[in-house]
């Protein structure tokens, strides 16, 4: 699972089961953090969501939904919506303005005709003002440079906020030259990440250390070295495989000790796999539990 809960969701569900006038609904909605805390709450939270800021480009206004996160309120209806368009296939190939999904420039990025532009698409345009951006650098962070360093050959963008201006011109065109001021989600401090999506710092399980990449294609390495902090993509690394030996040792415990512990001993940068990397690519999988092991014992039912 290339996915890690470092802190409770607590929060997200009471903001959206009680409403902003209920005490435990509004005591929530001030601690979440926002991507855009200016925007107005919705009125009903149907779901949070985060953008893949990291693979947008300054100058188009539609972001694509980052995978690994989405917290929504279940309702057979808004499923039953999603395979309505998604069985209509009204999608055009390219990118930007007239691509994608409904033509409205949901198309072109990773992801696009899948996940990525289909929940988008959903809470943009079929579904809007009932669902919340939230943090990029807190919640599902992927640790990877929201700056535009190329490699397109747009000299007026560089080092822009990946993520399209809000702030307007007297004009009423966005203020690109503005568009500068954005957290560096590759520094942020991991007590502040509520959950990570391990994919520009790679999955943990290849048992990779991080380097500063050195790509063949030259015009891409300026961009590729900066995409990331290499010392905050193996700490982060680090959190998941915490989470893994902290998972089977409760495993141990609950089973009585039936379920065996598997090897922690290897050496190979141990300071950021705890020992379950016996050599680079070498993953020691998890023993699996008794044949009549009952999950639920975990958590204390």
């Amino acid at each position: 699972m290339d996915v890690a809960i470092l802190q409770p969701l607590d929060d997200l569900y009471d903001a959206m089961i009680y409403s902003k006038d209920h005490p435990l609904g509004a005591a929530a909605r001030k601690r979440i953090e926002r991507q855009h805390p200016e925007d107005p709450w919705p009125e009903k939270i149907d779901a949070f969501l985060t953008r893949d800021i990291t693979s947008a480009k300054p100058w188009e206004k539609v972001t694509a939904v980052q995978g690994g996160f989405l917290v929504a309120r279940p309702d057979k209806a808004v499923f039953d919506k999603y395979i309505q368009f998604i069985k209509e296939g009204n999608y055009n190939k390219g990118r930007g303005d007239g691509s994608g999904w409904g033509g409205l420039g949901y198309g072109g990025f990773q992801g696009a005709m899948a996940y990525q532009g289909v929940v988008a698409y959903y809470y943009d345009i079929l579904s809007p003002n009932t669902a919340v951006e939230l943090n990029v650098c807190r919640w599902n962070q992927v640790a990877a440079d929201v700056i535009h360093r190329g490699p397109e050959k747009m000299e007026e963008h560089h080092m822009q906020c990946r993520e399209y201006p809000r702030k307007k011109l007297p004009d009423g065109k966005p203020d690109f030259a503005s568009n500068t001021e954005c957290e560096d989600c590759r520094n942020t401090p991991i007590e502040f990440v509520k959950t990570v999506h391990y994919t520009a710092c790679k999955k943990p399980w290849e048992c990779k250390i991080a380097h500063p990449r050195n790509p063949r294609d030259q015009k891409q390495k300026y961009r590729l070295q900066n995409l990331v902090n290499v010392t905050m993509c193996m700490d982060l690394v680090r959190e998941w495989f915490e989470l893994r030996k902290d998972f089977e040792d409760e495993l141990q415990s609950a089973s009585g000790g039936k379920a065996e512990l598997s090897f922690r001993e290897g050496a190979f940068g141990s300071q950021y796999f705890l020992g379950y990397c016996s050599g680079d690519g070498r993953y020691v999988q998890m023993k699996p539990p008794p044949d009549d092991f009952d999950i639920r014992r975990l958590y204390g039912v």
